[in-house]
């Protein structure tokens, strides 16, 4: 008698050494393997294979880790493609402390599929310590960000993302835009990893108390950028909780000549600090608190380098321009006009009569001649502009399009790219510093380790 094919079919789990997963095993037996692998148990891919997942791998226990046999740079690292749902790994739920993913390339598979709401490409933090995300490629998540460190219910802490290569995330069409880096977890380190063409926040920074962003580069190269760095989220660390969050050294480059102004590629607010600026007065009197910026360099085409408003406690110091650079971009259908329009494009842009204890450096510039100085001005719901069509972009290294441009009706004059000066960079240090307080703002505002293999034995069974 020949048992049903039902029953016939036996997979057997054994955990051995020395051989990676290949791509012919199923979505249900990979994550089968970390399910019964156990504590750092590690879930080895082959190099040079793509898995397509119809399910997102979710690690299981402790100190568990996905990655390429191996550890190979580039392209040679696994690929994991989504072909259902959002998300290609999720190490959210609690009891994962640990988890690490590295050496693995993932693939949003957007464009194959289209744009949906859900989870990130990558879901990692929730309410766990001491995770690791490391030389990772993730790019094209059909939803809202290519790589998600979630606060879980503000318990995430000391989550570290490092040598990862992000983007492109997102389209430049409103609405089908996408993180490169969302961050949320307190304690943590996002650092030495490069965003490219992520349409939202190239690393937006969702309070995360007690963080570091540091030596990352952030480039619009083909499409345009909202934001290289944000700063802007009042929740979920309420109320916009940025105490001894701090955003060091990294370098943010908008597009440069002729074949990225084709495709718009500019980055609208190179850093964004408060609430205001990114959505005008939805959050009411609410502000950002407690972060410092500093030491970050700015190059290429934007609409305004640093803009900061609805901020409080705040240190945005030392930070500078290098190479050419230019500020444009037209009012868009969806800027404010009348009292509440935000100031055109410039470098540095401060709204005084929204800070508090704010400190500024280079200080308020005395004459509008000083591009390099802050300038106080209206910063309200900033990413309105649109790329300009006029070819103001600076002259560069750039790419070729490859992605259409936002549209909307040309109402502002572009700027024309600036070189800074002689020694290639415009510092800070050379100017003045401005303390913002109260008192003031009233007057401004008149102006593998062990490694676990398992190899996947399935039998069929018939008995005559």
């Amino acid at each position: 008698m020949r048992i049903p094919q039902s029953l016939a079919v036996l997979t057997l789990l054994t955990l051995t050494s020395g051989a990676c997963l290949p791509n012919s095993t199923s979505s249900t037996a990979l994550q089968a393997a970390l399910t019964q692998g156990g504590a750092g148990y590690v879930l080895s891919l082959c190099p040079n294979e793509v898995y397509d997942l119809s399910q997102p791998l979710a690690f299981a226990s402790p100190d568990q880790e996905i990655s390429t046999e191996g550890y190979p740079a580039g392209s040679a690292r696994a690929v994991l493609r989504v072909v259902g749902g959002t998300s290609a790994v999720s190490g959210t739920r609690a009891g994962l402390d640990g988890a690490r993913l590295r050496y693995v390339q993932v693939d949003g598979n957007r464009g194959a599929l289209p744009p949906a709401t859900g989870a990130a490409a990558i879901e990692m933090g929730g309410n766990n310590a001491n995770q690791l995300i490391e030389h990772v490629r993730s790019y094209d998540a059909r939803a809202w960000s290519c790589l998600h460190v979630a606060e879980g219910d503000l318990r995430c802490t000391n989550t570290t993302v490092q040598y990862c290569d992000v983007g492109p995330c997102g389209q430049a069409d409103f609405g089908a835009w996408a993180d490169g880096i969302s961050l949320s977890c307190r304690d943590s380190a996002v650092q030495f990893n490069t965003v490219t063409d992520a349409t939202d926040g190239g690393v937006v920074v969702f309070g995360a108390p007690g963080s570091v962003v540091r030596n990352n580069t952030i480039q619009a190269v083909t499409r345009p950028m909202l934001g290289g760095i944000n700063l802007v989220d009042v929740v979920p660390w309420v109320p916009g909780n940025y105490t001894h969050t701090q955003v060091l050294d990294n370098a943010i480059s908008g597009g440069f000549g002729d074949a990225a102004s084709a495709a718009g590629a500019l980055v609208k607010v190179g850093i964004a600090i408060g609430p205001r600026v990114w959505f005008g007065d939805k959050y009411g009197a609410n502000v950002s608190t407690g972060g410092v910026v500093r030491g970050n360099v700015l190059r290429g085409a934007f609409s305004f380098g640093i803009a900061v408003a609805s901020a409080d406690s705040f240190v945005v110091a030392d930070n500078s321009f290098a190479g050419e650079v230019a500020f444009i971009g037209d009012i868009g259908p969806n800027c404010t006009q009348g009292a509440l329009a935000p100031h055109p494009p410039t470098a540095l842009l401060a709204d005084l009569a929204t800070l508090t204890n704010v400190t500024l450096t280079p200080g308020i510039s005395p004459t509008p001649a000083d591009d390099f100085a802050f300038v106080n001005g209206t910063a309200s719901a900033l990413t309105c502009f649109i790329p300009p069509k006029a070819a103001a972009w600076p002259a560069g290294q750039g790419v070729p399009a490859v992605s259409p441009v936002d549209t909307g009706a040309s109402q502002t004059p572009t700027s024309a790219p600036r070189t800074t000066p002689s020694n290639s960079t415009a510092t800070a240090s050379a100017h003045s510093t401005a303390t913002v307080n109260s008192a003031a703002r009233a007057i401004a505002h008149s102006n593998c380790l062990t490694i676990a293999h398992l190899l996947l034995i399935t039998a069929t069974l018939f008995i005559n």
